[in-house]
């Protein structure tokens, strides 16, 4: 955990640390100061009257100086230390974030996104709990300890300081058996978070199919299963950690009493004056074994909460640590070309896979041209499309685009040439002019209007209220499934660029809808190569190239008139949805 924090510390950080170990020693000054004064104020109430009063006084203001004193210092202390936790935690959790954006599709693969929501926000905080209380613990604690001890050692007694050593030991014992015990729990605690992130999400997002189905008893089920174990192990670690305040008050108790009830013996018989004096000395030796008890506990407080944090600084750890499968070259190259796509020899397996999920690879894209891929569900098609713009990286031969292999330029520049429509059409919370204007928020509301209308979007758009202004829930949830997919569509085209990858972008569009876009694409962008997957052959009929994919291989390229003749495959798809008259077989 000190590992994961250090790297993230500011050298600000690091100087505030400083700054509040010089406060503690200050602070645990005072303190003693206080306890010192304590002890001859016992003393001073046994002198003569007058000179007792004019002691008493003077020490009682001393007290109170002492007293204001330290509870400035801790004032700021507590400031300094919350400012210090909370700048090291954001940027942790802004290297968190940061470290997520890079990853590839394959990195996905290591985490689930429930999972990496935890550790963005509980597992970060918990980190920040832990480092807060260090912070304000850390030093008062030994400090204290140490300064305690000094002091006893000069009014050493073996009786007393016997006693004091056996509670000690009592209290440690029960620190470390209780620690035993929750330990463990707090790496179940974390992982039953990802559960519950999980069954809260999946039924959330599912919403729709679980009512359809008329399953929300069983996803209740499912959830209440989860929560229960998550409600009992939380109940164990709080009823195992709510013993831990009664045993200190119970050692603090004792450990007075003791003192006192050794103390009796020594002062029995003794005259008023010596046995004051030796009551002072009792008085001030519980005060300071006192001290130290309250050391250990400030210490014990930490323990407690560390092993948590640890569990949840690994987590973190695991994601800040792990290695983007997809990097920047350190000498990146300049591009060729313009608009220009080919594939040589690709192949390309997913991590831990002894067998490539697409292979043998090979075509060609010019300027302006479209090329589509089609083929059976699970054939390879979004894998061979997403190593276009790098969000995978081929394990074996070259992608090429403008000229140049993709992985010998920097992802941003390659990025800023392409234009990409998910299948799954996904929009931002915010407004719709934000959302087509994504990727440059400085365009004209006329640039943002042009992308509408050619992706038939303008007329539902305008239609509205507040037009462009309109209101986008998060994800799109106040839009159909056709609009939100129209308007992923004008959000790739808005920039204009020189490559346009549409993933089955037209499926929830009628065909009138789909051909209409398309052909408009065709003639406001007639320089930008097109990259189409699709499920409908009426949609790629048109592509100066179609790519058939069969198992992860190419079993035919080139244009709709050739393959409904010469591929068995293309021709299979073909004849699902189109009659051999319309065909022209």
């Amino acid at each position: 955990m000190f590992k994961l924090l250090f790297k993230n510390m500011k050298p600000k950080n690091w100087i505030s640390i400083v700054f509040i170990f010089l406060l503690t020693v200050a602070q645990v000054f005072f303190m003693m100061q206080i306890v010192t004064y304590i002890s001859s104020l016992t003393g001073a109430v046994t002198a003569s009257r007058e000179k007792g009063e004019a002691e008493i006084w003077w020490y009682g203001l001393t007290m109170v100086i002492y007293a204001i004193l330290m509870a400035g210092v801790e004032v700021i202390i507590r400031f300094v230390a919350s400012a210090t936790a909370s700048s090291t935690v954001t940027n942790l959790r802004q290297k968190l974030y940061e470290r997520v954006n890079r990853f590839a599709i394959a990195d996905f693969a290591s985490f689930s996104t429930e999972s990496l929501i935890t550790r963005t926000t509980n597992d970060i905080q918990n980190v920040h709990l832990a480092w807060l209380t260090f912070l304000k613990t850390a030093f008062v604690a030994p400090i204290t300890m140490v300064w305690s001890i000094i002091l006893l050692s000069k009014n050493a007694n073996a009786s007393l300081t016997l006693i004091t050593a056996i509670w000690l030991v009592v209290l440690v014992l029960a620190v470390v058996v209780l620690l035993l015990m929750v330990t463990p729990k707090f790496k179940i605690v974390q992982k039953l978070t990802d559960e519950l992130n999980v069954a809260s999400r999946e039924n959330l997002t599912g919403v729709r199919v679980v009512r359809a189905f008329n399953a929300e008893t069983y996803q209740e089920d499912k959830f209440d299963k989860v929560n229960v174990h998550f409600t009992k192990v939380q109940i164990f670690t709080g009823r195992v950690l709510s013993v831990f305040t009664p045993i200190v008050m119970l050692v603090m108790m004792g450990l007075s009493l003791s003192i006192l009830w050794a103390s009796a013996f020594v002062l029995n018989g003794m005259n008023f004056g010596i046995a004051n004096q030796m009551f002072a000395t009792t008085n001030s030796f519980i005060m300071l074994a006192n001290q130290i008890v309250m050391s250990f506990i400030l210490m014990v407080t930490l323990i407690v909460i560390w092993p948590r944090a640890s569990v949840s600084a690994k987590r973190i750890r695991e994601v800040v640590g792990h290695e983007v499968s997809v990097l920047d070259t350190d000498h990146p190259v300049e591009f060729k070309e313009k608009g220009t796509i080919e594939f040589k020899n690709v192949g390309f397996a997913y991590p831990g896979s002894d067998k490539e999920a697409v292979s043998d690879i090979s075509f060609k894209v010019k300027q302006g041209e479209t090329i589509a891929f089609i083929g059976a569900t699970g054939s390879g098609k979004t894998t061979i499309i997403n190593m276009i713009p790098r969000m995978a990286d081929c394990t074996r031969g070259e992608v090429l685009v403008d000229g140049v292999n993709v992985k010998d330029v920097l992802q941003s520049d390659l990025r800023d040439r392409i234009g990409y429509a998910p299948q799954r059409g996904f929009l931002f919370k915010g407004n719709i002019k934000d959302n087509i204007a994504f990727k440059n928020a400085e365009m004209s509301l006329a640039d943002v209007r042009w992308a509408a209308q050619i992706a038939d979007a303008d007329g539902f758009v305008s239609a509205k209220r507040n037009g462009y202004d309109s209101e986008v829930a998060q994800g799109g949830s106040n839009f159909s499934g056709g609009q939100k997919q129209r308007l992923c569509i004008a959000r790739a085209v808005a920039t204009k660029p020189e490559i346009l990858i549409f993933d089955d972008s037209f499926s929830a569009l009628d065909y009138k809808t789909d051909k209409t876009v398309r052909g408009r694409i065709a003639e406001s962008l007639p320089n930008t190569t097109r990259v189409i997957i699709a499920q409908r052959v009426g949609t790629i009929m048109d592509a100066d190239q179609i790519v058939v994919l069969d198992n992860g291989k190419m079993v035919g390229i080139g244009k709709h008139y050739d393959l409904v003749r010469n591929c068995p495959v293309y021709q299979e798809i073909a004849l699902s949805q189109l009659s051999k008259e319309e065909l022209g077989l």
